[in-house]
């Protein structure tokens, strides 16, 4: 079989495609890694909301404990939820969290022990629950 230029462009960009193809599942694959959390056990917190960052890939947001009135008697926790499509069809919105409202959180605790963790659910101050989904926790949590 005779070996055209144009064959060996075909070649070249396969070669190009599946080694694209193989760095990008390496990354997906490593970006749901679920290592740092420890699923053995969960934890719940009772604070105050002080940050939301509704984006994707995941919905974070970060709740202060304690009962001190300065910073440095406080402790923030800071949580990752599913994205935002996934916590919108748990029926969250970008106004499920509110800034200052008080929150019961239960989640997945850090494995090294840092404040925070893998969201589960959280009961709000009018007594409602929210849940979100990381790594399918929550569809066994509703």
């Amino acid at each position: 079989m005779k070996r055209t230029r144009h064959s060996g462009q075909v070649y070249l960009w396969r070669l190009f495609a599946m080694a694209l193809t193989l760095t990008l599942s390496t990354s997906a694959r490593a970006h749901h890694s679920y290592t740092g959390f420890d699923r053995s056990r969960s934890q719940t917190v009772s604070g105050i909301v002080v940050k939301l960052d509704w984006a994707n890939p995941h919905v974070h947001f970060w709740v202060a404990t304690g009962a001190g009135s300065t910073p440095i008697d406080q402790r923030v926790y800071a949580f990752e939820a599913g994205s935002v499509l996934l916590m919108r069809r748990f029926g969250c919105t970008d106004a499920t969290f509110r800034i200052g409202e008080k929150v019961a959180v239960t989640f997945f605790p850090m494995s090294d022990g840092r404040a925070g963790g893998a969201f589960i659910k959280a009961r709000h101050e009018d007594g409602s629950w929210s849940t979100g989904d990381l790594a399918g926790a929550n569809y066994f949590s509703r």
